[in-house]
């Protein structure tokens, strides 16, 4: 690469760090809660409800136990692995293509990382990382490394089964050794999924694993009532619209190109049935080298082609500039004013490893005080995991064993996740604990 290859991707890198800068970060509450009990010994399902697989969990744990827990951890953790994004994405498009969709390629990729609530640590961001990477392998017929790269896509977030599709479909297009080729692939995946299941059955947690990860996080949680969220026409448009650009990409190139598509939709389909912007985040590289190739070569394309990049660009740019007046210097989601008063609060009255109880409020608070909940097994306030039978009297019992120096309780609402009432939970509280104190809008309660 020349030397002016280097500095206009080292702009772009720098262009995509300060807008996730001063664009709104989203601190997922369970970024920060998860991680840090692991780091603070808590086994993974055992200790903690999840329904995800853990390996994103396992190395921000790592890095909250060397650097700290904190926002600001989160975001550098974040935003270091937007960039290594960044870079994978120019390498491969550089590899498989040519510099110049690779250019344009990185800069969609940013465009779209942010467009997609992309500022904000999720299992999709981690796992589409991991999938990127079988996709490059893939592509260059190194099966035994696509199999070893989506088993870590899969220990990352199980939506990552979907990729399967476009994996064997690219096996199934090699002509070549294809029996030989699938052994590899199985070898690979083998390669990551054998040591990990014998890891979580040494700790002890493999039957907890598969209550949680498995037979709930995959056979129940996406039909729980609550958990089902379908996006309005407007919604869906305004997320699928940029898609469109695969439609001249397949018209001029054919099945030469529809695997990148295939590729694509698979990453789309972790957005359903919950629909959120940022379930798009594994779907984004495709679609930045789908535009790579699109618009690195306008300039030689014949007439009916070169009206729809103009107006493509135009509602792109409208799209994210709706999303940027939206966003800027909104700060940080989830740690808000009265998120910072109640830390605060909570610093000032307890000492690290103290036990409290947070009722129906952010779970980052236990994290960001360095205190630990009341209750083990952890398991989220919301009615798909409370409801299973036995949750809520376990959590009444350590209640009991383990009285909490103090409960934050936030007022349930009259809609939304936050109207949900653990009623056994509530009773107990309402029951054995007074109100002392006011934080903004939160209750501090105190046994009686």
């Amino acid at each position: 690469m020349k030397k002016k290859d280097y500095i206009l991707v080292t702009g772009i890198l720098a262009v995509h760090l300060l807008l996730l800068i001063v664009l709104k970060f989203t601190a997922w509450p369970e970024m920060s809660l998860w991680p840090y009990l692991i780091a603070k010994g808590w086994l993974p399902y055992r200790d903690i409800a999840i329904a995800h697989t853990p390996l994103m969990l396992f190395d921000l744990g790592l890095f909250y136990k060397i650097f700290g827990t904190g926002i600001l951890q989160l975001k550098i953790f974040t935003w270091l692995l937007i960039l290594i994004f960044d870079g994978l994405v120019f390498f491969v498009a550089r590899k498989l293509w040519n510099t110049k969709a690779a250019f344009i390629a990185l800069g969609a990729f940013a465009f779209w990382n942010l467009f997609y609530d992309g500022n904000g640590l999720w299992f999709d961001l981690y796992m589409g990382l991991m999938v990127f990477c079988s996709f490059y392998f893939a592509r260059q017929k190194k099966w035994l490394w696509t199999g070893v790269f989506w088993a870590l896509a899969f220990v990352s977030k199980q939506t990552a089964v979907w990729f399967l599709i476009p994996i064997l479909l690219e096996l199934e297009q090699s002509t070549k050794y294809r029996v030989q080729n699938f052994k590899k692939l199985i070898t690979g995946t083998l390669s990551v999924f054998v040591p990990f299941f014998l890891i979580m059955w040494a700790v002890g947690v493999l039957p907890d694993f598969w209550n949680w990860a498995v037979k709930f996080g995959i056979f129940i949680l996406p039909k729980a009532q609550g958990q089902v969220q379908l996006p309005d026409f407007k919604n869906l448009a305004v997320a699928t619209f940029p898609f469109l650009i695969f439609i001249p990409l397949i018209l001029k190139s054919g099945r030469k190109n529809l695997n990148i598509l295939v590729w694509a939709v698979a990453g789309s389909l972790g957005a359903f049935p919950r629909f959120e912007f940022f379930h798009f985040q594994s779907a984004v590289p495709f679609l930045a080298i789908a535009t790579g190739l699109v618009f690195e070569r306008v300039k030689k394309e014949k007439k009916l082609f070169k009206p729809l990049v103009p107006v493509y660009i135009t509602v792109s740019i409208i799209l994210f500039a709706g999303f940027f007046m939206r966003n800027f210097k909104e700060g940080t989601r989830f740690y808000e004013a009265n998120v910072v008063n109640v830390i605060t609060f909570v610093n000032y009255n307890t000492k690290p490893g103290d036990k409290i109880f947070v009722l129906n409020w952010w779970d980052n608070i236990y994290a960001l005080t360095d205190t630990l909940p009341a209750t083990d097994p952890w398991v989220p306030q919301l009615s798909w995991y409370i409801e299973i039978p036995g949750v809520q009297e376990k959590m009444v019992e350590d209640l009991k064993a383990n009285p909490p120096k103090m409960i934050i309780y936030n007022s349930y609402t009259m809609s939304g996740l936050s109207s949900y009432i653990p009623q056994k939970v509530y009773n107990f509280v309402t029951e054995n604990y007074k109100i002392t104190q006011r934080v903004d809008n939160l209750e501090v309660l105190t046994k009686k």
